[in-house]
C-alpha cells in the first residue's frame, strides 16, 4: 500500500479512533493509511462506515480520541498553536460533496477564491487577480463564472468553483468527500478527469471519499475499505477490486448493477453477511 512506497508520505494516519455519546459509539477505531506526496488513496464504505468522518478528522473539523494525523513528518494533536493549525489548513483542504452549503450565497465566485488567496498567500491585489484568473481557468471557468453567485450557477459548475478555492490555498493534499456523488453521470466524469489533470499538473495529492466503487477505481491509485469504523482491506485499488479478499468488499462489488445483475441477490447476500458478523 502507500505506506511502503519511497515517496516520503504527505499525510500518515495511525491508530485513529474516535467516539461519540461518551465511548459507547465507536465511528472510528484503528484506523492506519499513508498517503505519498502526488498519491491519490479512495476510502470506500456505505453510509456509517466511518468514512467521512475519518475525513473530518484529517482536516481539523473533528478530533481524534487517539491516534496520530502527520503530515510532511509534523503530527498535528489537540491544542497544537495556532501556527500548527493554520499550516494544516495550508497543507490539506476539503471539498465537500454540496458546494452549494459550503458556498457563501451571498459572495460572488471571484471573492470566494480571493478571501482563501488573501488568508494564505502573500499577493498583493494585482498577484489575487491573475492568481484567481489562474485558478478558475484550471477548473474550466471564466470571468462570466467569477461575477456570479453560486445560485447562477450549475451544480458541476458549483463543484468547479469549490475546487478551485481548495486549490487556492496551494495545499499538497485535497480530501473530496463524496464530491461527485451529487452529479449526473456525464458531469460526474468530467469533474474526475478534471480532478486527475490537477493532479498531474499540481502534484496536489488526493483522498478522495466514496461509496461508489467505480469512481474510486477511475480516480484513485490505493484504496482502504471501511466496515463499521475498521479497514478491512486495503491495498491497490486495481488488486483490491480485481481480487477482493473480505467479504465485505465481495458484497460491495456485487452491489454495483452490471448486466445480469440481480438486485434480489444482492439484498439476500448482504442479509447473511450482516446476520454472521
Amino acid at each position: 500500500m502507500t505506506a511502503t512506497r519511497s515517496v516520503p508520505p504527505v499525510i500518515q494516519v495511525e491508530g485513529l479512533r474516535k467516539t461519540y455519546d461518551h465511548g459507547r459509539v465507536v465511528a472510528v477505531d484503528a484506523v492506519s493509511f499513508a498517503v505519498p506526496a502526488g498519491g491519490s488513496l479512495g476510502i470506500v464504505g456505505e453510509s456509517g462506515s466511518g468514512k467521512t468522518t475519518t475525513a473530518r478528522l484529517i482536516v481539523g473539523l473533528e478530533e481524534p480520541d487517539a491516534g496520530r494525523i502527520v503530515f510532511d513528518g509534523q503530527e498535528i494533536r489537540a491544542g497544537s498553536g495556532r501556527a500548527l493549525r493554520r499550516q494544516r489548513a495550508r497543507t490539506v483542504q476539503l471539498v465537500f460533496q454540496d458546494p452549494y452549503q459550503s458556498l457563501d450565497p451571498r459572495q460572488t465566485v471571484g471573492d470566494a477564491i480571493d478571501e482563501v488567496l488573501r488568508l494564505h498567500r502573500d499577493l498583493d491585489a494585482a498577484g489575487r487577480d491573475r492568481r484567481r484568473t489562474e485558478l478558475l481557468g484550471q477548473v474550466g471557468l471564466g470571468i462570466r463564472e467569477a461575477a456570479a453567485l453560486p445560485r447562477e450557477l450549475s451544480g458541476g459548475q458549483r463543484q468547479r468553483v469549490a475546487i478551485a478555492r481548495a486549490l487556492a490555498a496551494d495545499p499538497r493534499l485535497l480530501v473530496l468527500d463524496e464530491a461527485v456523488a451529487a452529479l449526473d453521470v456525464s458531469i460526474q466524469a468530467q469533474i474526475l478527469n478534471l480532478l486527475s489533470e490537477i493532479r498531474r499538473d499540481t502534484g496536489v495529492a488526493l483522498i478522495f471519499v466514496s461509496h461508489d466503487l467505480e469512481v474510486v477505481r477511475w480516480v484513485a491509485e490505493d484504496v482502504v475499505v471501511m466496515f463499521r469504523g475498521e479497514v478491512i482491506e486495503s491495498g491497490a485499488t486495481a488488486d483490491v477490486l480485481e481480487h477482493p479478499e473480505h467479504p465485505y468488499t465481495r458484497l460491495l462489488l456485487s452491489s454495483v448493477p452490471r448486466l445480469g445483475w440481480d438486485p434480489a441477490e444482492v439484498s439476500k447476500a448482504r442479509r447473511e453477511f450482516l446476520a454472521a458478523g
